[in-house]
């Protein structure tokens, strides 16, 4: 399985960053050809599990992948094609001589992204709470039923104890099925773990789990996870395989999987009775977001006015607020954003601006409609 999850994800990176200069050129069909054969090579690697390390596998695996463009129809394929087989044979070369499996090291540095991301805010995450998450991968032949259309499920147990706060991220990968959109979307579904339930607060042993169903968590969450995971791809230079899952080549992969995914959460779905209560929070969250960067005080400085609205929802994840009245705040902002902004979030937003006190914004917003 484990062979077979690291072909795809590299290949497909090197595949994504060579398409359109295949493809403009007139070679698409061997494009689509490598990309066959590697899903066909990986598929029977799954289903007989042959022995051997993973670097032979890799070798192998791209030794095939050149051989079935052999030979090359005209002078033109060669000329387009041979850059993308010496990329895709350099990364499974350099991914051979990992010592850890990437999707342990996308895990490791996504967390401590989330983390970052908190302390950024200036919220003191403990280190201790850090460390105490773990994270455990597993695999199924069979297809991903989920009303996301990637092939991974990712999900968050608290697991807090009296001696302190920790929790636990499980994750199921298909390799079989495992295609493009799921491996780029990867840093984002992790993002959404860690930014949403792993540093949920309060910090402190007896936190609870929020329903599947919250409008705060895994809605207006969500949206933070995904404005995060959009700054993270931004960040990355690209060009140059690296042999990971989150510094790929193209960085542009990862904002449209990561956009393309987020929007499918919160998209009707015949069997995801979850999908108005994301939404709401979504929208919620996004009409705050532009009416903080109307407000006199934040007129003009969008980044400013970004890195405001981000401090207030981290800081409303860590709170002491339940689930409940967060999810209260969230049907609060929606009902006051939803034709026309109420005044009175107006006014209580430029109050918290001024004041600091999220405890004042909360209660005050939620009061406008009780």
């Amino acid at each position: 399985m484990q062979k077979a999850v690291w072909g795809r994800a590299f290949v497909y990176q090197m595949l994504d960053l060579h398409q359109l200069t295949v493809e403009a050129a007139g070679y698409g069909l061997l494009w689509n050809e490598v990309r066959g054969r590697l899903q066909a090579l990986t598929a029977r690697q799954v289903e007989f599990d042959p022995a051997g390390p993973v670097s032979g596998f890799l070798t192998t695996l791209a030794e095939d992948l050149r051989s079935s463009m052999m030979p090359f129809p005209d002078g033109g394929a060669e000329k387009v094609c041979s850059p993308m087989l010496d990329d895709i044979e350099r990364l499974l070369a350099d991914a051979g001589r990992l010592r850890n499996d990437p999707l342990q090291t996308l895990f490791t540095d996504t967390l401590r992204a989330a983390a970052g991301a908190y302390r950024a805010c200036g919220l003191p995450l403990p280190d201790d709470m850090v460390t105490a998450v773990e994270v455990s991968f597993d695999h199924q032949s069979a297809p991903v039923d989920s009303a996301l259309p990637i092939q991974v499920i990712a999900t968050t147990r608290l697991g807090d104890t009296p001696s302190g706060v920790s929790a636990h991220v499980d994750i199921v990968v298909s390799p079989t099925y495992l295609d493009e959109l799921t491996v780029f979307a990867l840093p984002y579904v992790l993002l959404h773990e860690c930014v949403c339930h792993v540093f949920q607060g309060p910090w402190g042993p007896g936190r609870i789990q929020a329903d599947a169903d919250s409008r705060f968590a895994e809605g207006w969450m969500d949206h933070i996870a995904y404005t995060v995971a959009c700054d993270q791809a931004r960040a990355l230079a690209g060009g140059k395989p690296a042999s990971s899952l989150s510094a790929v080549p193209r960085p542009g992969a990862l904002r449209e999987a990561a956009d393309q995914v987020h929007r499918a959460r919160h998209q009707p779905h015949p069997r995801d009775r979850a999908w108005a209560a994301r939404a709401m929070g979504v929208r919620a969250a996004r009409n705050l977001a532009e009416l903080m960067t109307r407000l006199p005080e934040l007129a003009g400085r969008p980044v400013e006015a970004a890195a405001a609205f981000r401090r207030l929802s981290l800081r409303l994840n860590v709170s002491e607020f339940s689930n409940t009245q967060r999810d209260l705040f969230v049907a609060a902002v929606h009902k006051a954003t939803l034709a026309r902004t109420e005044h009175g979030l107006v006014v209580q937003l430029r109050r918290y601006l001024e004041r600091d006190d999220l405890v004042h914004l909360v209660e005050g917003t939620v009061k406008l409609f009780t």
